[in-house]
């Protein structure tokens, strides 16, 4: 006996793989719907903040425009004065001047200064260099870097912990002319309202970005209902038409037995006839029953029978099945005994026999189908303690890169030449993808055009899928 046959029958896909599709597409769309949203969000973000930053901004910049025309136009009419005389004057002693000077309509938050040519301060709107709340400011160690500022132009300094707008202008003409005035006002208010509208900003994105995200997942699921409901119907016309085809195709196939027997007594035309129509009833036949496989699999009726069997074996019962077709075409059969090559007894598996029979079937058959005359197959196995490997290289024509990924969908023909010299469905290796799935194995493939295709297979020697199965 090469099999041991404590096996029970296990449904295994149970619609685990066409949920797990619809969830992740179903979660890709709301995922790309939750991208699209917080793009939006930030977006949204941060142009309304620069928006605010540029108002409020522009708002101070205007306030000290006005500061520092006043306080020139303030200047000007000072001049002509008599205390403008004992300050500007040629013989003003500036140590006996009183500095003091505030502009008319000067704020809480502002502070101005008048600078002579040589940069030493005329004017400034505090004593003793400071701010209406009594913060030191900064001046002097400031000044190198105003005084080569532009006209007209302002920026933001800290000093104590708080926040300062401040720029400057030199005088372009009379009395005063070349003298600069220095204006700033404390934006501290400002700027906090900047980093609050900030963190209001984020949690306003984050709360939208989970409400988005909670709307997309329901509207991505409201989207693929009629996809789901279509590929249900799909399944269950595959099912039925495959069902309702088996007893017609049955019929003609007894039908041509029955003519085939008195097929030396037809005329060469007819049995020319009869020969093509047994072709086309036999593929016809695989077809039915290859969609028969692929919709028992996606409706979760497939099931396995599970037992513990001598890969080896089944293998070389393949090949000794597909012999005459690999004669036919002119295509060697090889076993190849790899170094420390497993025998019969340490190839066993525990899985389905039939199915795995099946797979080695149409990865051999696969393999003559595309190869070129004179050319090889050649099967061989790999084992060790938890998986064996099945490999199936042929020197056939190969298959492009941009191919291998769709290799395993269902009619799927790479080109004219490869359907032209196929004698098969289009469904073999979608089939065998879904006996690999089932048992939770792992199929891989590599190929050169034009010079061969390798398939491996690797089977746990007791599969994921039966370790938890109390087998009797």
């Amino acid at each position: 006996m090469h099999s041991e046959h404590l096996w029970r029958r296990l449904p295994v896909y149970d619609r685990w793989g066409m949920r797990t599709m619809f969830k992740r597409t179903r979660t890709r769309l709301t995922r790309e719907f939750s991208l699209t949203i917080g793009i939006i969000l930030v977006i949204s973000a941060i142009f309304s903040l620069w928006m605010v930053q540029q108002m409020l901004t522009s708002t101070e910049d205007n306030q000290l425009d006005a500061l520092r025309s006043q306080y020139e136009a303030e200047l000007q009419k000072l001049v002509q004065s008599p205390k403008g005389q004992m300050v500007f004057g040629p013989s003003a002693d500036r140590d006996k001047v009183n500095s003091f000077y505030e502009p008319g309509g000067l704020q809480l938050n502002q502070t101005a200064w008048l600078l002579d040519p040589n940069g030493e301060v005329i004017f400034q709107s505090s004593p003793s260099g400071k701010d209406p709340s009594g913060a030191i400011f900064p001046l002097t160690a400031l000044l190198p870097s105003l005084l080569a500022e532009p006209d007209h132009s302002y920026r933001n300094v800290s000093a104590d912990g708080r926040t300062f707008r401040i720029g400057g202008t030199v005088i372009p003409d009379g009395e005063i002319k070349d003298y600069r005035i220095i204006v700033a006002q404390e934006v501290t208010n400002d700027n906090q309202l900047l980093s609050q509208l900030r963190w209001a900003f984020a949690g306003f994105a984050l709360l939208m970005l989970a409400v988005g995200g909670a709307a997309g997942f329901l509207l991505a699921g409201r989207a693929m209902g009629p996809i789901v409901q279509a590929f249900r119907r799909q399944e269950q016309f595959t099912s039925d038409a495959s069902h309702e085809l088996r007893t017609p195709l049955s019929i003609l196939k007894s039908a041509f037995e029955v003519l085939d027997e008195q097929r030396d007594k037809l005329p060469d035309f007819h049995r020319n006839v009869l020969m093509k129509s047994g072709r086309e009833i036999h593929h016809m036949s695989r077809l039915v029953e290859n969609l028969l496989v692929l919709a028992r699999s996606d409706n979760g009726r497939l099931e396995l029978a599970v037992s513990r069997f001598s890969l080896r074996y089944t293998v070389l019962q393949a090949m000794e099945q597909l012999e005459s077709i690999a004669a036919s075409k002119h295509v060697r059969l090889a076993w190849e005994n790899c170094q420390g090559a497993p025998s019969e007894d340490n190839a066993m598996i525990q899985a389905d026999e039939v199915r795995i029979r099946q797979l080695i079937l149409i990865l051999i058959e696969n393999a003559i189908q595309y190869n070129r005359e004179g050319g090889s197959v050649t099967v061989s196995l790999e084992t060790n303690a938890q998986k064996t490997a099945i490999i199936v290289s042929d020197t056939g024509i190969g298959i492009e890169n941009e191919h291998l990924p769709r290799i395993f969908e269902r009619f799927y023909r790479m080109d004219k030449a490869r359907s032209r010299r196929s004698e098969g469905t289009g469904l073999g290796l979608a089939i065998a993808k879904q006996i690999v799935d089932a048992h939770r194995a792992r199929i891989e493939v590599w190929s050169t055009p034009q010079v061969g295709t390798t398939f491996r297979v690797t089977v746990p020697n007791i599969s994921d899928s039966f370790q938890n199965v109390a087998l009797s």
